[in-house]
This record gives structure tokens, C-alpha cells and sequence, in this order.
């Protein structure tokens, strides 16, 4: 499902471009109508009409009456646009300029359900609002260049561009595919590797295919919960909000000050997705014994039987790509 966030933002805007597009429909109208008395006429004869209509049902006849009334309010429509088109104006210039045609910038179809332009502004919104968390803008996987990987060994001295391309293939696919039935992602290795932007990347996508991704820094995630339990506020991060996202992305686990309740948030929040069966990406320098000294065995125990492990090899490669050598 969308974020719910962003959908209510995404009808907020929407709402603010409905009355603006009204408003300048109405300065228009007076202006056109002070040109035009005639203009003005005939607005108010096609309320008239309009009025008449909904009395003509207690009628005689009342098809031959509403007809008859139609008849004349489309003479009228046609009579205004000929004279708006013969001062220089568009036969639709004084009809509010909406957005979108299909909902009139209501946000809702004749069905009732959510117009296509609510669900494309809540994406935008949704990216945007990923990109003010990190550069998410600049981590897709059209800009994730392979060849940074080309000389660089693990520590047996042994190259880790297959592995690189292989993870890089992976998340993509991932991407594409993904569902609720996806699974929670373990990525670990050094800094500087491009874990966050191929995990970023991910998240790009899955963001444009509708899903709701709530994606932060360990840091974060955990200082927004400390705040929500001992503070009562509610900011981006509450346990609602980790539990209910359709992907959870927890960048950087471990880079966190760790405490107490910071490993019982890790287990909360594993735990209660698991039984959603909701997926988790989880990125960290920490490789599962670093994992277990820091959270516990049976986080790690969860990890190494829940979560598929991808492993990132090799220097850091930033500074490579820094200075393109």
C-alpha cells in the first residue's frame, strides 16, 4: 500500500490546487463579465435552467419539460463560447483550469476509489521525502558503477567483482519482483562498499511500484522510538509506523549507541515483522558474530535463519570513486 503519509499530503496538495484552480476561474469570470454583460446573462439564465431542472420532475410532463430546458441551456453554453471566441478568449477560459481532468484535482473517481493522480503524487512525495534522508536521488542502479570493482580483493587477495556484480544483479531483481512476500536482507561488509546505494536503489523502486518504504539510519529509527516511548512524541519513526511499512529499511545497524532498549527495539521490531510476515533490509558493517556480541544470539539466531545474507567484499571504494582512479 502507499504511505499513508504521503497519500494524505498527496490530497492535501491536491485539495490546495482545486481551490487555486477555482479562484483564478472566478477573477476571470468577473473580469470577462465586465468586458461582457452579456456574459453575465447568461450565467444567470443557465442557473435559472439549472433551478427549473430539479422542479421540473413534480411536472406533467416531465421528460418533455427537462428536454425543452436542456435544449435551451445548451443554446446558451453555445452562445457563450462564441462570444468568448470572438473576443480572443478560449471557448473554455472561464472553466477552472484543474490538474488532473479524470477527478477535477478531487482526488477521486466517480467510484469513489483513489484517482491515478493521488497515487503518483503520493510516489513523488514518498521519494522526496526518501531523498531528504539520504541521496537517494543519486543511488540508483543506472548510476552504481561495476568497474570501481574490477581491482579490488577480499582479504585472500581474491577479486570481488563477481560478487559485486552478483549483489548488484540481486537487488534489481529484487526490486522488480518485489512483494510482501519478499525476503528481509541481511547486507553486511566494510564501509565505503556500496551497500546504502544499491540498498537506496531498492528502495527508489519499490517506492515507484506503490509500496510504503520506511527507510532510516539505526540512529534515527532508535532515537524516534526512545522519543515516542519516553517522551510521547510522535515523529517519523514510531513502532506503528516500523511494524506497519510494507518494507523497512534500517540502514547502518550498529553504528548506533548501543543500549539496552536499543536491542530490545532490534528484537521488537524483527520479531513483530516476522510474524506480519512483512520484509526487513537491514545494512551494517557488523558480520553475524559482530551481530550477536552487540544484539544478542537471539537476534542473530533470527538473522541467520530468516534473512538472506548478501556480502559486500573489498576496500572502501568512495575514495576511488572520489577521485575516479
Amino acid at each position: 500500500m502507499l504511505n499513508p503519509d504521503s497519500v494524505s499530503k498527496a490530497f492535501s496538495d491536491a485539495a490546495a490546487d482545486r481551490e487555486k484552480a477555482i479562484a483564478i476561474s472566478v477573477e476571470r469570470k468577473e473580469k470577462v463579465e465586465a468586458e461582457l454583460p452579456r456574459l453575465a446573462e447568461i450565467s444567470g439564465e443557465l442557473s435559472i435552467i439549472g433551478s427549473s431542472i430539479a422542479k421540473s420532475f413534480f411536472a406533467v410532463d416531465p421528460k418533455l419539460e427537462v428536454e425543452d430546458l436542456a435544449k435551451r441551456s445548451l443554446a446558451l453554453q453555445n452562445e457563450r463560447k462564441a462570444l468568448l471566441k470572438s473576443c480572443g478568449y478560449t471557448e473554455d477560459y472561464l472553466e477552472p483550469e484543474f490538474k488532473c481532468k479524470k477527478c477535477s484535482d478531487t482526488g477521486r473517481g466517480k467510484d469513489g476509489k483513489i484517482c491515478e493522480c493521488i497515487k503518483k503524487r503520493a510516489v513523488e512525495i514518498s521519494l522526496d521525502g526518501l531523498s531528504k534522508l539520504a541521496p537517494s536521488k543519486k543511488c540508483t542502479f543506472q548510476s552504481f558503477n561495476l568497474d570501481f570493482y574490477k581491482d579490488l580483493k577480499n582479504k585472500n587477495g581474491e577479486s570481488v567483482f563477481e560478487e559485486a556484480k552478483m549483489n548488484y544483479e540481486y537487488l534489481k531483481a529484487y526490486s522488480e519482483d518485489f512483494s510482501l512476500d519478499s525476503k528481509s536482507l541481511y547486507i553486511f561488509g566494510k564501509t565505503g562498499l556500496g551497500k546504502t546505494h544499491l540498498t537506496l536503489a531498492a528502495a527508489n523502486e519499490i517506492i515507484k511500484k506503490g509500496y510504503n518504504v520506511l527507510y532510516g539510519m539505526a540512529g534515527a529509527i532508535f532515537s524516534g522510538v526512545e522519543e515516542e516511548k519516553f517522551k510521547g512524541i510522535e515523529g517519523k519513526y514510531t513502532m506503528k509506523k516500523l511494524i506497519d511499512a510494507d518494507l523497512l529499511i534500517i540502514d547502518d545497524l550498529g553504528s548506533e549507541f548501543h543500549t539496552s532498549f536499543t536491542s530490545s527495539v532490534v528484537h521488537n521490531v524483527i520479531e513483530s515483522r516476522l510474524l506480519a510476515s512483512k520484509p526487513v533490509i537491514i545494512t551494517t558493517n557488523l558480520d553475524i558474530r559482530g551481530i550477536n556480541k552487540e544484539y544478542g544470539e537471539r537476534i542473530a539466531s533470527r538473522i541467520i535463519g530468516e534473512y538472506e545474507p548478501i556480502r559486500f567484499e573489498g576496500e572502501d571504494i568512495r575514495q576511488r570513486k572520489r577521485f575516479e582512479y
